[in-house]
Formats: C-alpha cells, structure tokens, sequence
C-alpha cells in the first residue's frame, strides 16, 4: 500500500486537523479528499469513526507525552539539564493541539479518560524531575501540580508566548536553593 495510505498518515492528518480547525472537522470524507485518496483507505485501517478517534487520541498520548518523557529521559546530562528541556520543550511547542484535545475532553468521554491520564503522567514526570533537582518527594509533588496547571492556564491563552528571560525566571524558581 502506497506510504500515504498508511494508517500512521491517516493519524498524522487527523492530529493536524484537529489542531487546526478542532474535532467536528474529524470526518473521514474530508480527511480522505486532505490526504487525496478514497474513504475506502480510512477502511482497510479503522473499522469505523470511533475506533479512529481512539486511535488518534492515543497516538497523541503516544507522541506528545510518552516519546516526550522518553526523549528527555534519554538525554545525557544532570537533573537540572533534563528539568530545563522539559519546561523549554513545553513553553515553546506548538499548542493548538493540546487545546484542541482539552477542548474536545469536555464532549467526548474517551478523550476525557485519556486527557485525565496524559494530565497525571506529565504531572508525574515532572514532580519526579522536580524531586531529582533537589526538593522531597512530597514539595516536587506540589511543584509539579501547580507547575503543570500554571502551564495549562499558559496554553489556554489566545497567542500563548514566553521571552527567555521569563523562561529563565521559571526555572530559577523550581530549582532549590
């Protein structure tokens, strides 16, 4: 089958659509005519909507949280250099997807499992690098939710953007002293 058939083109299309234009425009007819083929492909790799829109919403999980945490999890370098890319990678990443699947967990029950699940991984990671850069278990936990929530506060906003001297100032402020 031609590359873009495949069932990863399909995911990856859907992922730029729903960021771009939200997840009522997640029809197989119009992904098919975006990506110029039949819908008879969307068939030979999903059985119907739904399954796809699970396998969409766990291919985010997949890329934007697990192959993150991987990512930086496979970085040489101290606890400080992982905790700085972690919060430099999330400032400065394209946001229109996470907001697009925020916006769709509030509609959709399976979305909202996964979006709880991403939600408690991230927040997990980071109060883990929280707790390697110096503080205890139980202030890294704390770090981490208000982190991660004042994070979630930055995406929502309209142009989400941050200088490197802000970007600085925050990391100053979660490492210990």
């Amino acid at each position: 089958m031609e590359e873009k058939n495949n069932r990863q083109t399909w995911l990856s299309a859907g992922l730029q659509i729903l960021a771009a234009q939200g997840p009522e425009r997640l029809r197989i007819m119009s992904i098919a005519e975006d990506l110029g083929v039949t819908k008879g492909s969307f068939y030979w790799h999903f059985k119907n909507l739904d399954e796809y829109h699970s396998a969409l919403i766990e291919e985010w999980e997949r890329s934007d949280t697990q192959q993150a945490i991987a990512f930086v999890e496979g970085m040489t370098g101290d606890a400080n250099s992982k905790l700085q890319c972690w919060i430099t990678g999330a400032s400065m990443s394209d946001l229109r997807l996470a907001k697009a699947i925020r916006t769709w967990s509030m509609s959709h029950p399976l979305v909202k499992e996964v979006q709880a699940r991403v939600d408690q991984q991230r927040i997990n990671y980071l109060s883990k690098l929280l707790h390697d850069v110096g503080w205890s278990a139980d202030q890294a936990a704390t770090l981490g939710q208000w982190t991660y929530w004042a994070f979630i506060g930055f995406s929502s906003q309209e142009e989400p953007s941050i200088t490197d001297q802000q970007l600085a100032l925050i990391l100053q402020v979660l490492k210990p002293r």
